[in-house]
């Protein structure tokens, strides 16, 4: 099995190339990323159904602008993929929404996540273990991302409302959660894959 993800990871910048022309190609970019991408997305998230979203959505909008892939290498590649998840991750922290426009363009269903592959997904990308980690990384915040975080992301507070709390105004709410997260992610990430900036 390892030898096969192997061969597909050596192969990532060539299938992207021959997508291009042969769409079905693409799937092999799918299964040789799809398990990192997904853990890379749930490290940041810690929410299982946003990042499966974004994880679609990032695929998605891969397939759909794979006649822009203008690298030669399988780290160019991975470079590529990882800089789509980093752009649909940053504008979730800022918006608090998951855009899934390519998915809905290209008619993908999403299945229900159950229980079982919910489980396997957070052993996937180590969540067990961050856990003192990320109660860690909390404590270091400024008290004022701190407290903006917990009513974003412990709470599940609108923007707004977040906002409101803190008496500032919404851009400001969304920058301190935005720059907390972000905190938290430098702290507990793994390493990033060759040529991928985290």
């Amino acid at each position: 099995m390892w030898h096969l993800k192997e061969e597909m990871t050596n192969g990532l910048s060539s299938s992207l190339r021959d997508a291009v022309h042969t769409p079905s190609a693409f799937s092999r970019v799918y299964e040789a990323k799809a398990q990192d991408l997904l853990a890379f997305v749930l490290r940041r998230t810690f929410d299982v159904e946003v990042a499966r979203d974004l994880t679609a959505e990032t695929f998605a909008q891969a397939f759909e602008h794979r006649g822009r892939f203008r690298g030669k290498t399988d780290a160019e590649a991975e470079a590529w993929l990882y800089a789509i998840a980093r752009h649909l991750l940053g504008r979730y922290a800022r918006n608090g929404v998951i855009e899934r426009r390519a998915v809905k363009r290209l008619g993908i269903q999403l299945p229900a996540v159950s229980d079982d592959d919910h489980q396997r997904i957070v052993e996937l990308a180590g969540l067990a273990d961050l856990r003192e980690t990320v109660a860690d990384a909390f404590s270091t915040l400024p008290p004022e991302q701190c407290e903006a975080l917990r009513l974003r992301v412990i709470d599940e507070h609108e923007y707004r409302d977040v906002a409101a709390t803190l008496g500032v105004s919404e851009e400001t709410a969304r920058a301190r959660v935005s720059r907390a997260l972000r905190r938290i992610a430098d702290v507990i990430d793994m390493p990033a894959p060759k040529g991928v900036n985290p």
